[in-house]
């Protein structure tokens, strides 16, 4: 019953958020129109080390985004960068683990439910700025202005946060001095994910990563600390000041590309992409307890909640590789980061198939089904490959990377005109995934054509359209 509560207040709160965010204020991208072409001379390629230039095939690029130390010394910033990349990625999720464990203890029934509820209306919260960091990278990496929270978009915001929120309070049974810091917590989260927009373009991963970690201790100690004092108001006001404090905390970037002209998938369609693989990654584990029984449902909960987690450590490969695609777009890398993806998904599912006692114990569970866990966790490595292809897409300028998306999602909902067993149902979630991986990757890497401009604009020759195809 929650979950249906959450997912009906979802269009009205998501859907208000996105139509802010993608206000042309917030988009101050040109139309690509005829491209300059330039003198032979200020052509610039990229070297992979001093004197190695790539193929011809590749686009210029301007001198600024390349130039970074040779070799092994990118490679380790490479390899440092996106470990702490990852862990702080993880930090998010399991700061929510650490508090739910801690304050479920010193909360009754009622409360842990209203816990519960919380939680889950900040994960629907957090896919409102969802597209805003890949949306803000893309922008720098071209040169472009910057994208730029208006004082009239924090008012539209607020306005929109205090008229929905005690509609959201009186559905969801939530205090609502808890939902209106929700809110807050929103318009707070916009300008921080513009900022790590810019460390993603910078290739700043250290500190992107040192900083979702911060967040991630910051809501564990205010979290823990509010919610023992003052239960779930308090707990959410220390969430949102867990968030202000990252964006205090984030450091800027005083690098500026020269400005070059791509093909740039709009906010509207950014956002759309990472809200569905968001959802479509939850989804089976919100429709298992509609369309099985309930010994059934439990069953595939003790496979797809661990499982669930594979695509959880493979999130920030993602991010790693978007300004290196978007600046080069070769699909090869997408390619190469979605099979390394995979494989190294499926040696996480490996790890917790001989785990699974364990886990079960630690739930106080029977041990989960080692067939069904194989395919979930299966399941979820083709999940994370299909996200590494959705961003990939987003790089290369894809126009609409997410329709494919609806096709798996309307897999798992079909499942509730039928009454599957575990294994079957697993087995949908399976083939649901692979299949969406197929489609996603013909949309997003199939060839299309990306207009390159690197100039400075008073020394051009103008011409006619350029046209550069995005080689793979």
């Amino acid at each position: 019953m929650i979950f249906d509560l959450i997912f009906c207040i979802y269009l009205a709160v998501v859907l208000l958020g996105a139509a802010v965010l993608t206000r042309p204020s917030l988009q101050r991208v040109p139309r690509l129109g005829p491209v300059p072409r330039l003198p032979p001379e200020r052509s610039v390629r990229a070297t992979s080390g001093p004197g190695q230039k790539l193929p011809a095939r590749d686009a210029p690029i301007s001198a600024d985004l390349i130039d970074m130390p040779p070799g092994a010394e990118v490679r380790g910033r490479i390899t440092i960068g996106g470990l702490l990349l990852w862990g702080g990625t993880v930090s998010i999720g399991l700061s929510t683990v650490i508090l739910l464990a801690v304050l479920s203890h010193h909360l009754h029934a009622r409360g842990f439910a209203g816990l519960s509820t919380l939680f889950g209306l900040y994960f629907i919260a957090s896919l409102i700025p969802s597209g805003v960091p890949l949306r803000a990278a893309a922008l720098e990496v071209d040169g472009a202005p910057p994208m730029r929270l208006t004082a009239m978009h924090v008012a539209l915001l607020v306005v929109a946060g205090v008229l929905i929120s005690p509609l959201v309070a009186y559905g969801l049974h939530l205090p609502l001095v808890a939902v209106l810091f929700v809110a807050a917590q929103v318009i707070l989260a916009i300008p921080l994910a513009i900022r790590r927009g810019s460390l993603i373009a910078a290739h700043r991963f250290t500190a992107m990563g040192g900083n979702l970690f911060l967040e991630g201790g910051a809501r564990i100690a205010f979290g823990a600390l509010a919610g023992l004092l003052w239960g779930l108001g308090g707990l959410s006001a220390a969430l949102a000041v867990a968030t202000m404090v990252a964006l205090v905390a984030v450091p800027g970037t005083s690098a500026s590309a020269a400005r070059v002209t791509r093909q740039m998938t709009s906010m509207l369609h950014t956002w759309l992409a990472l809200v569905l693989i968001g959802i479509f990654v939850q989804l089976d584990i919100l429709v298992a307890p509609r369309v099985l029984s309930h010994s059934a449902a439990t069953q595939y909960d003790l496979a797809a909640v661990p499982s669930t987690g594979v695509y959880l450590v493979l999130l920030a490969v993602s991010t790693l590789i978007f300004p290196y695609v978007r600046v080069t777009a070769r699909r090869r890398t997408v390619v190469v980061a979605a099979a390394a993806t995979l494989g190294l998904g499926l040696v996480v599912t490996g790890v917790l198939v001989v785990l699974r006692h364990v886990i079960g114990t630690v739930l106080g569970q029977h041990a989960a089904s080692l067939s069904l866990m194989i395919v979930l966790g299966i399941a979820m490595s083709i999940a994370g490959a299909t996200g590494i292809v959705i961003n990939g897409g987003i790089a290369l300028g894809v126009a609409r990377p997410w329709p494919p998306l609806l096709f798996g999602i309307g897999c798992l909902v079909a499942c509730f005109f039928t009454h599957p067993t575990a294994p079957a149902f697993g087995a949908v979630v399976l083939g649901a995934e692979a299949l969406t991986l197929l489609l996603t990757a013909w949309v997003c890497l199939r060839r299309t054509t990306a207009p390159v401009l690197d100039t400075a604009p008073s020394q051009v020759e103008p011409s006619g359209p350029s046209v550069g195809w995005v080689e793979l």
